[in-house]
């Protein structure tokens, strides 16, 4: 059993260290966790079939059925939740309701002309904006480009914009989020209730950990620029706008209320899932945007733009989802987190303890590779083995899991919003994560002392 483990470990390791190279992270984790699958069953001939899975007759054909059956579960699931998802934010910015929801957003930081107090209303209103936008990098954009007149007139620098705008998406909440989503089927309840009952109120007191960090880290470290006569300059692109009626800011709200609205916390008579709720609203976008556009070929062809969301949410989150689920069933199969476990009762570690080690696994997987979904759709399947064998909720695991797996891509040198952030400020990735660090660190100790005491 201890001889797996190592080897298991050293897999894991190679695992990181292949994605970090670049190789393409689903074929890393799909090959990682067969390898993990064969080397458990010539150790211990451990079952590795999904529940409900009927062998094939030979174990060479059931380590790709494994892959089937997964593939067929992730799909009709939480597959289907995140790419209807997925369609619905890219067809919000194709019909330009997400630009006008920015917009209405951003309204009172005009108002504001201290510049350090309103970079951090700016992050707020940006994790809000997150509940319904959430593409990190598109967001990130979106608010640049909306919100650079008043910055710059205020006089905030291209810098601590930059840093302020990486981080707008780092707590990944509310049903949109494919990482909460995934959370919510690991705890074993539905989005809505993820959102409610477990993000909120760590997710309102870490954002505003967060924002008071970016008030004093960004007033930091621009005078320390100041001295050493640093200069960027903002590169923005005003092409991606299109400009619509404000009442279009309505549409990506639309399915966070109907979830809200038609669940135990208001009306209980009428149901309504994820996927039904994206459904509806984008028939409702498409109705909205024919009385504005009155051109019936245009908005039927438009339809195309959600699909091709779905598509590319499919190649590139739910198949790492799918990916991520076969390295777990090899970890299980191979016996490692059997012996996570084991380790963990024989250091005597407590559940704060566990917390804090499944997160900093995750943080360092999320910062190497700067992806969150893959280090936790990698191991956010730990959690329930990890908490049933300390005795304490799923959620109590799962969602600081979770949610530092966005934090840590907020600090991350390769992760796509920071490349993208420090592109259009002009400066490097290394010099735009100094700043991020300290805010996103604080929300991390935040996110965890806060989950440990309402968990």
């Amino acid at each position: 059993m201890m001889m797996l483990s190592i080897i298991a470990l050293l897999i894991v390791i190679a695992t990181g260290y292949f994605i970090i190279k670049k190789y393409n992270t689903q074929a890393i984790l799909l090959f990682a966790g067969l390898l993990m699958i064969t080397i458990g069953i010539l150790g211990n001939n451990t079952p590795f079939l999904p529940k409900g899975t009927q062998s094939s007759g030979t174990e060479i054909i059931d380590l790709f059925l494994v892959i089937k059956a997964i593939s067929a579960k992730s799909v009709a699931e939480i597959g289907l939740i995140i790419m209807a998802t997925g369609g619905f934010a890219k067809y919000m910015g194709h019909i330009g309701a997400a630009n006008a929801l920015v917009k209405i957003a951003i309204k009172p930081l005009s108002y504001i002309r201290n510049p350090y107090l309103l970079l951090g209303l700016t992050y707020i209103i940006g994790q809000i904006l997150n509940v319904f936008i959430p593409s990190a990098v598109g967001l990130a954009m979106l608010l640049l480009i909306a919100l650079y007149p008043v910055l710059v007139s205020i006089g905030c620098t291209p810098a601590s914009v930059a840093a302020v705008l990486a981080t707008t998406a780092c707590l990944d909440l509310g049903p949109a989020s494919g990482a909460s989503n995934k959370a919510a089927e690991i705890i074993g309840i539905d989005a809505a209730s993820y959102f409610i009952e477990h993000q909120l109120i760590v997710g309102i007191i870490t954002a505003i950990v967060i924002a008071i960090l970016h008030i004093v880290t960004q007033k930091f470290f621009d005078k320390r620029d100041a001295q050493k006569g640093g200069e960027s300059k903002l590169e923005v692109k005003n092409d991606e706008q299109k400009t619509v009626p404000l009442y279009f800011a309505i549409l990506p709200i639309l399915p966070l209320a109907l979830l809200l609205t038609f669940s135990k916390f208001l009306v209980t008579s009428i149901k309504i899932d994820v996927v039904t709720a994206m459904f509806l609203s984008l028939a409702v976008a498409m109705l909205f945007d024919f009385i504005y556009t009155k051109d019936g070929k245009k908005v039927a062809a438009s339809l195309k733009v959600y699909l091709q969301g779905m598509g590319d949410i499919f190649a590139s989150v739910v198949s790492l989802i799918i990916a991520a689920q076969v390295f777990v069933v090899g970890l299980e199969t191979i016996g490692f987190i059997d012996g996570l476990m084991h380790l963990s009762d024989h250091l005597g570690l407590s559940s704060s303890m566990m917390i804090i080690l499944l997160v900093s696994i995750i943080g360092l997987v999320t910062l190497l590779s700067g992806s969150g979904n893959a280090a936790f759709f990698s191991l956010g399947g730990l959690a329930p083995t990890a908490a049933a064998n300390l005795g304490i909720s799923t959620a109590t695991l799962a969602m600081p899991m979770q949610l530092s797996a966005g934090i840590f891509r907020s600090f991350s040198p390769v992760s796509g919003v920071v490349l993208a952030c420090a592109g259009v400020a002009n400066i490097s990735p290394i010099e735009l994560v100094k700043r991020t660090s300290i805010p996103m660190v604080g929300g991390l100790i935040a996110t965890i002392v806060t989950s440990i005491i309402v968990g």
